[in-house]
């Protein structure tokens, strides 16, 4: 019994060194993106409507301009772009969107304000009102705190929440894992918008409302623990 903790205890300490290379890699392909590939990460409107999808992941669809963090690999001997589908524009969203002002259509955010800090996601979101059109929209998706409290705390919630080990086995899940620095409800989420400016900000449905329809991009393995909230830009 004393050994196993002791092998889970020295495996844990040896995930944490490879977060911290992680972190220091993910730095160096930030600077190396910013600073040597930065026309990868200009946004040129060639067509309308301009729909843009900010941290798509390979969630892509035709006529959308996607953007991802930029993507190759480091090597000791070279740099090796990846023979996967890659996004259209490569960037890191905690820097200037590198895009003129007013040109955008509507902006799709899918489960990627909770990878940043609340202070960088403020940032993001006065650069995604700089860049869109007035009267134009925006749709956001993120991990929706409230479900995980409510699953903590006995509620009912969607079936796919009995894959933790309890409630709070599912908090540690959405607040310390897969890269998430901030955690975001209905009210935490629609404050910092209109603290940018945003307007007609609510929560809708997954998959099915938007007064945008041409927003609704949710992926359906995403539902059991989305809020899905959408903003206005102003005149």
């Amino acid at each position: 019994m004393k050994n196993k903790l002791l092998r889970r205890i020295f495996k844990l300490r040896f995930e944490d060194q490879k977060k911290i290379i992680g972190l220091i890699l993910f730095e160096i392909k930030s600077w190396i993106g910013r600073s040597f590939f930065k026309h990868r990460s200009r946004i040129i409107v060639n067509k309308e409507p301009a729909l843009l999808d900010l941290g798509a992941g390979e969630n892509f669809r035709e006529g959308w301009i996607h953007a991802n963090f930029f993507r190759y690999n480091l090597s000791l001997s070279a740099i090796k772009s990846s023979k996967k589908k890659k996004a259209e524009i490569e960037l890191d969203l905690r820097y200037p969107i590198n895009c003129k002002d007013n040109i955008i259509d509507g902006i799709y955010c899918g489960h990627t304000l909770e990878h940043f800090y609340p202070i960088e996601v403020q940032f993001l979101l006065i650069e995604i009102y700089r860049i869109l059109k007035p009267f134009c929209w925006l749709r956001i998706n993120v991990p929706d705190t409230k479900k995980y409290v409510d699953y903590y705390s006995g509620k009912k919630v969607a079936k796919e929440f009995s894959s933790f080990n309890s409630g709070c086995d599912a908090l540690m899940n959405i607040s310390q894992n897969w890269g998430h620095h901030s955690l975001w409800d209905k009210n935490s989420l629609s404050a910092t918008l209109a603290s940018v400016g945003f307007i007609n900000i609510s929560e809708v449905e997954f998959g099915l409302e938007g007064t945008d329809k041409r927003l609704i991009k949710e992926e359906e393995v995403r539902r059991w623990e989305t809020l899905v909230v959408e903003a206005q830009k102003p005149k």
